[in-house]
């Protein structure tokens, strides 16, 4: 592997001794600055310090430009943005267009991945697994999808319901997962996921009754299940 590789409230929850990472709970955040956040810990672990680190956020309504986007999958101007309350931001991860809202739950591994057999594709998978499995407890039938449609789609339709994109350097991570759980259609209307027409952005809460606490106790535990 390369030096750098791309695919694409505060709190600190309490210990476990059979969880090999730390978690920090940043609560609803606005996504520039949970950015910098996060960069400061990437930075740390480059630097041989802290510990593998998982992030549960929520974002403010925004855009994000990955490093295969093209600005053609916003379907509308930056002034349209700016009357919907969101924000457009270009960030270092692969993949392309992504929609961010507080409806959403946002898992950011800061991982170590010589901890886990240096295998950066099946580290992916192994996140897939995390969100699949959540949406499966709550009755969603899905599927995993790798290449230019990598995310969790609903099974045998173009409704996507989870993205997944990192960037890693000297083995490390950054960026990770976003799963749907109740979004604002349309504010997530307003990009074409993948770059596919007639694609929609799907959430939990269109085929069961959830609230974000909920799902987020399940999608943690289910990481903890797949990476302990």
């Amino acid at each position: 592997m390369g030096n750098e590789k791309d695919v694409w409230c505060d709190g600190i929850l309490s210990d476990n001794d059979s969880r090999p990472y730390g978690v920090e709970d940043w609560g609803l955040t606005g996504y520039e600055k949970a950015l910098e956040r996060q960069k400061e810990e990437f930075s740390r672990r480059l630097a041989g310090k802290g510990e593998n680190t998982l992030v549960v956020t929520r974002h403010e309504p925004t855009i994000t430009l990955g490093k295969s986007a093209s600005e053609d999958d916003i379907l509308v101007d930056e002034a349209v943005l700016e009357e919907h309350g969101v924000e457009l931001v270009e960030i270092g991860r692969g993949g392309g267009v992504t929609y961010h809202g507080p409806g959403q739950l946002v898992l950011y591994p800061i991982f170590d991945l010589r901890d886990y057999d240096r295998d950066l594709r099946e580290f992916i998978r192994r996140l897939g697994s995390v969100v699949g499995r959540t949406a499966e407890y709550f009755g969603l039938a899905t599927e995993f999808r790798e290449g230019e449609q990598i995310g969790l789609w609903i099974d045998g339709k173009r409704e996507k319901l989870a993205s997944i994109g990192l960037r890693v350097k000297r083995w490390y991570t950054m960026h990770g997962i976003a799963l749907n759980v109740k979004l604002d259609e349309e504010k997530a209307g307003l990009i074409r996921p993948c770059g596919i027409s007639d694609t929609r952005l799907a959430s939990i809460a269109d085929f069961a009754d959830v609230g974000i606490d909920g799902v987020k106790e399940e999608l943690l535990s289910r990481f903890q299940a797949e990476f302990s």
